[in-house]
């Protein structure tokens, strides 16, 4: 047996001024060689030669049909015959642990390499003869030929019960993934429900904004053609509130605008304890706890309003 001399590293303690740190340091060990795996170098050999022999027969079958189609754009379709059936080699591929599943490409594949068989042969025989013809034809039969003696070597054929526990842990993992997609469905149809409900309270906002923003205008307007009388605002009503069949708000008990004297107030400058006062000298029948929660509210929106 061979061995091999290999550099290794390994940590190690170094101290320097009392201070002590994990440091590299390299180390020889001989290991053996492992010795070559001629089956896989044999069919990696087999597997090139069978490549270059079926890139022949594309470009001798593209030529062929292409030449059978008038030239030009007939190569590019004549690279279709052969491209479909070498396609199919990769499913085949793919499939090479579920016989089932193997089958279908293999059966396909033989039939568009048969295909473009007929189209060469077509060709042959208008150009040279029925000799040219069945030559011709023979060349990606040959190619089909070797690719189905290399897949039939390295067929992974399993025996019933092996081949029912594969199956089982394939549709474990299928199912999995069928959850995660749904799941992922799920997610972006919540995101974008949500994303609807956010821009609709929104709208409604704004809409009971513009509510509020209707009724004060008639408060101001009374309040400077009373000149300035403080008891005039008692005998002020508030626009009637919109109220559709198809609202989602209360409807909005009618009374003095606290919100808008709130504006007034903090606009003016004076800070939420002398809004509240003021307010309330104002509107001696409006609840206390009310009048504070509203000031506090049109405070936040004036903050908010001076950020944007």
């Amino acid at each position: 047996m061979k061995f091999l001399t290999e550099t290794r590293h390994r940590l190690v303690p170094r101290t320097i001024d009392g201070v002590t740190n994990e440091v590299p340091e390299p180390y020889t060990v001989r290991v053996p060689k492992v010795p070559m795996d001629k089956d896989r170098a044999a069919l990696v050999a087999v597997g090139g030669l069978v490549l270059a022999l079926t890139l022949v027969a594309i470009v001798w079958s593209t030529y062929s049909i292409g030449q059978l189609l008038g030239g030009g754009p007939g190569y590019a379709a004549g690279a279709v015959f052969d491209v479909a059936w070498l396609s199919v080699l990769l499913l085949e591929w793919l499939a090479r642990f579920d016989p089932a599943k193997r089958a279908f490409p293999r059966k396909v594949g033989w039939g568009l390499a048969l295909v473009a068989a007929a189209a060469i042969f077509l060709e042959g025989l208008l150009a040279g003869g029925w000799q040219m013809a069945v030559v011709g034809a023979a060349v990606s039969i040959v190619a089909k030929v070797l690719w189905w003696a290399v897949f039939k070597h390295i067929d992974k054929d399993l025996a019933p019960a092996d081949a029912a526990w594969v199956a089982a842990e394939m549709s474990k993992a299928n199912a999995k993934l069928a959850i995660a997609g749904a799941r992922r469905q799920a997610a972006k149809a919540e995101v974008a429900a949500r994303l609807e409900l956010l821009a609709a309270e929104r709208d409604l906002s704004e809409l009971s904004g513009l509510d509020h923003s209707m009724g004060t205008n008639e408060v101001i307007t009374a309040e400077h053609d009373a000149n300035g009388d403080p008891n005039f605002l008692h005998n002020i009503r508030e626009v009637e509130p919109l109220n559709r069949a198809n609202t989602v708000r209360e409807p909005v008990e009618q009374g003095v605008n606290i919100a808008h004297l709130a504006r007034v107030e903090l606009k003016a400058g004076a800070s939420r304890e002398e809004a509240i006062e003021a307010i309330l000298a104002k509107v001696p029948q409006a609840k206390q706890a009310s009048v504070e929660a509203t000031v506090r509210r049109e405070r936040n929106k004036l903050d908010r309003a001076a950020y944007r």
